[in-house]
């Protein structure tokens, strides 16, 4: 935000953006401040300090006339007041870098206010502090505050021990196979008994008999006995408006269990174009591609606060016409919103549960949950980007942080691509095939087609694309499995021989 160059052609471009926008923005405020002092400028002082990037003020801008140049009252009074406030009326103070641009014959006041240190938040004005949420300033509630300086610091709330719980509350199954991984990968802990490797892998809580809130959440058969707000609620809103929601929805159980009821509830609720493969088959594609969908709501799920401060606080996924909003509690820690895009980085908010995630799969299809690579969000982004659709948008709210997956083709990209949030339906109008698979399905398939020739499952792990170079031979079983139930290919030799292959039907 403070590395803005003013010139009259970045003020051209922010006046676009502005007006395709209809409204201020997240990072944007704009005040008229033609006769004076807009006093609501005091809360956005406020909620620019506490956001995790600040923002910036623009005075001289009329929003009721689509953003019409008419000049400040007075650009060095004007200066003179902000920085006042921000001296003197905001508690603790903030600094700001701002400037004049002349332009169409008006002078235009634009300031920048950085973010305060985490651990100088919240910050009030008036004794009441504000947070930025869409183009507005919101007071926050005491809960909101309270959050906040929790946040100041890492606590590893994950590794706190849960009262009452005991390694009779895991899930049998999560916890075999948690205990198989572990093994697998560790060979000091490979000839361990089951309570040693549980103990020291930190989901029995350290010198205690309880499960760590990391182990309960993870792999416990019932988390929300104990933490009831664990848990993912979404609703499908009403694009015409006339009813509150179409589809409300709540997922519970252990994480891998809600990861998995929750991507299958947002598909029921996306459209599903056909797409025709080189070969005559139809299958059904998808409007978001699942992989996007699943790294951005593992990213929720492993990341949200965990702080006892957001014990009201739930995941949140609102499905609307032309988006998919996936809100979690709690902020970035330790990365901001640009480095998070990076290939290879990552933060890790709750590190215990982080590790444990990296060892759980899915129920039916496999999935890891985390694969611990730092990937996850430059995947997500490379899989909207191949679909031809709009980047997700990121926003670290401090107290939420919100996920945003476009339902709408980037504009130039191929609409083709994609499946229009208009189609609501299995069958839609053949589409072309995407050359970038956004499922495991579609890569198994591109992989068949490639070999060109009956193949066995070694060769068609061999020959998956991008991403999905990396699948396991269980789950490319399973969509082979899946695959055959639908008639889309066909098994010569018999199930478990090695000699088996699979060819397009």
């Amino acid at each position: 935000m403070n590395n803005v160059e003013w010139t009259p052609e970045w003020l051209t471009e922010t006046i676009k953006l502005l007006r395709t926008h209809g409204s201020d923005t997240q990072f944007i405020e704009v005040k008229k401040a033609h006769g004076g002092y807009p006093g609501s400028l005091d809360a956005t002082l406020s909620s620019f300090s506490n956001s995790s990037t600040g923002g910036i003020i623009i005075c001289g801008l009329d929003e009721n006339n689509d953003f019409a140049p008419v000049g400040v009252y007075d650009p060095a009074d004007l200066e003179k007041t902000l920085g006042n406030k921000l001296r003197r009326g905001l508690k603790p103070p903030n600094t700001m870098e701002s400037g004049t641009i002349l332009y169409e014959g008006t002078k235009i006041f634009v300031a920048t206010i950085p973010p305060l240190p985490p651990y100088e938040r919240p910050a009030y004005i008036g004794g009441k502090a504000y947070v930025r949420s869409g183009d507005g300033d919101h007071e926050m509630s005491r809960h909101e505050t309270d959050l906040m300086v929790a946040q100041r610091t890492r606590t590893g709330f994950d590794e706190e021990p849960v009262e009452y719980t005991s390694i009779a509350d895991l899930d049998e199954g999560l916890k075999t196979a948690y205990l198989r991984d572990v093994r697998a990968k560790s060979r000091r802990l490979a000839g361990s008994s089951d309570e040693e490797v549980l103990r020291r892998k930190g989901i029995i809580a350290l010198g205690t008999d309880n499960l760590s809130l990391a182990g309960l959440y993870a792999l416990g058969s019932y988390p929300q006995e104990f933490r009831p707000s664990l848990k993912v609620t979404g609703v499908v809103i009403d694009p015409n408006g006339k009813a509150r929601n179409l589809d409300k929805f709540e997922a519970d159980g252990p994480t891998p269990a809600m990861l998995e009821e929750t991507l299958a509830w947002i598909n029921r609720n996306l459209a599903h174009p056909v797409v025709e493969l080189s070969n005559g088959h139809l299958i059904n594609g998808q409007e978001v591609p699942d992989i996007a969908l699943r790294e951005i709501l593992s990213n929720a799920l492993v990341h949200r606060s965990l702080n006892p401060k957001a014990d009201t606080e739930e995941v949140r996924v609102r499905i609307f016409p032309d988006r998919i909003s996936v809100e979690n509690p709690g902020g970035l820690y330790g990365i901001t919103l640009q480095r998070l895009q990076e290939y290879g980085e990552r933060s890790r908010v709750n590190d215990r549960l982080y590790d444990v995630c990296t060892h759980v799969t899915t129920p039916d299809d496999g999935y890891r949950v985390i694969e611990g690579e730092g990937s996850g969000i430059y995947t997500a982004q490379e899989a909207v980007r191949q679909a031809g659709l709009k980047p997700i948008q990121f926003i670290d709210g401090v107290i939420r942080f919100t996920a945003i997956i476009s339902r709408e083709p980037l504009v130039g990209a191929r609409a083709a691509d994609v499946g229009s949030p208009k189609q609501k339906s299995e069958a839609g109008p053949r589409q072309s095939s995407p050359t970038v698979p956004s499922s495991r399905q579609e890569a198994v398939l591109l992989a068949l087609r490639s070999l060109r020739h009956p193949a066995g499952i070694d060769d068609i792990m061999g020959a998956l694309p991008g991403p999905f170079a990396e699948l396991r031979k269980p789950q490319v079983r399973y969509v082979l499995t899946k695959l055959l139930q639908e008639g889309v290919i066909v098994r010569e030799g018999g199930r478990g021989n090695r000699n088996t292959t699979y060819r397009l039907a």
